[in-house]
């Protein structure tokens, strides 16, 4: 959890909080509110979707892609090229990796559906 706090930018995330309750603030002043939490909810929606992207572009999904002999190839060659499996295992058994980017975008991004949630009711 201490590695989950020290990635996260609180002032940025605050200050874009802050902009989302001014929105809001604005959106009850106009008779707007569904549109506003609409809005806050597609925003929380996509920041989910950035922080999947960003931690599967990190995963090494695709390391390790099966290489067949090609024709003609002599087996001292297709040995050389081939892919050891160990550096293949290294690389899909990592932990999670969990940028400050994608921190503070599930941050962001809960933060916009619950405050989304809480003024539609």
């Amino acid at each position: 959890m201490k590695n989950f706090v020290d990635k996260l930018w609180v002032k940025t995330d605050i200050f874009i909080l802050v902009i989302c309750v001014i929105m809001i603030v604005i959106g009850y002043w106009q008779k707007r509110i569904v549109t506003v939490s609409n809005f806050l909810f597609v925003a929380g929606l996509g920041y989910i979707c950035l922080m999947i992207c960003n931690i599967l572009l990190h995963a090494g999904l695709f390391s390790g892609w099966f290489k067949k002999k090609k024709k003609g190839e002599t087996d001292e060659e297709y040995q050389a090229d081939k892919i050891e499996v160990e550096t293949v295992a290294s690389k899909k058994n990592r932990p999670i990796h969990f940028e400050a980017l994608a921190a503070n975008c599930l941050v962001l991004g809960l933060g916009m559906i619950v405050l989304a949630i809480i003024i539609t009711l």
